[in-house]
């Protein structure tokens, strides 16, 4: 054992410690601190891992770390200069970033996203439209004339059943009492209704089974419905009945004289 080894070893020895108390204070396989004092070269790691070794275990000793690597000497084949090997050129190119599946994707969230909503506003028109567009062409009811449909007269005349002639919606403006107007409506089948009062849409709705609602005007009231069958009227105290036959679409009118 040369004088580098010994050197470590007194040190160690006058401090009182043993490898393995050096190997807890300075977190160095202890096989490595006695290959050190050792002088044993075959069991070191490559040199640039051993020169650091030398540098901690010697100012763990209290040695000065650069005599203590100089008396290891170069003949220890210590390399003090690291080479570096340039990248190859093909390896630089694989490293690169590529945009190209972050913009796929992003285009995929946005279809679906775009997707997702068109099938909403689509479902929400044919709820609102599927009573009219059902209207089977058929068994379209044959027209029949407004005046066909006018209660007979009474004490109290009230208005006329606004006209059923097919699918397509027929204004019919039947005659009321000077005294204002009111129309009940009582929903027995599912229907799509949109009501004016005096010319001011007063609902535009999707309607179930069992609906009913009071409609009070000056001059007029307005309804369109998508299915005549499913909507049964009251004017002014006058039970008028259903306004036609099932999925008829129907655009009646009642007015003051």
């Amino acid at each position: 054992m040369g004088t580098f080894g010994q050197a470590l070893r007194d040190a160690r020895e006058d401090l009182g410690v043993s490898l393995a108390d050096a190997e807890r204070e300075t977190r160095i396989n202890r096989r490595y601190l006695e290959a050190l004092e050792t002088e044993d070269d075959s069991a070191m790691p490559p040199a640039v891992y051993t020169r650091g070794f030398i540098r901690t275990y010697s100012q763990y000793l209290g040695l000065d770390p650069d005599a203590m690597l100089d008396a290891y000497g170069p003949q220890r084949a210590i390399e003090d200069n690291v080479r570096i090997r340039p990248i190859p050129a093909d390896v630089n190119a694989s490293r690169s970033i590529s945009f190209r599946p972050a913009v796929v994707l992003a285009g995929l969230i946005v279809a679906s996203l775009l997707a997702v909503y068109l099938w909403g506003q689509y479902t929400s028109f044919r709820e609102n439209v599927d009573q009219i567009e059902s209207v089977p062409t058929s068994r379209a009811p044959t027209p029949v004339n407004s005046a066909a449909r006018t209660p007979s007269p009474s004490p109290a005349p009230g208005p006329a059943v606004p006209s059923l002639a097919g699918p397509s919606p027929s204004p019919v403006v039947p005659v009321v009492p000077e005294r204002g107007l009111v129309v009940d409506a009582k929903v027995v089948d599912r229907t799509w209704m949109e009501v004016w009062v005096d010319g001011r849409s007063v609902m535009a709705e999707t309607v179930q089974t069992g609906f009913t609602r009071s409609f009070t005007a000056e001059q007029q009231v307005r309804m369109r419905v998508g299915n005549a069958a499913g909507v049964q009227v009251v004017v002014n105290g006058t039970t008028q009945g259903p306004l036609g036959v099932r999925g008829q679409a129907v655009d009646a009118i009642w007015g003051r004289q």
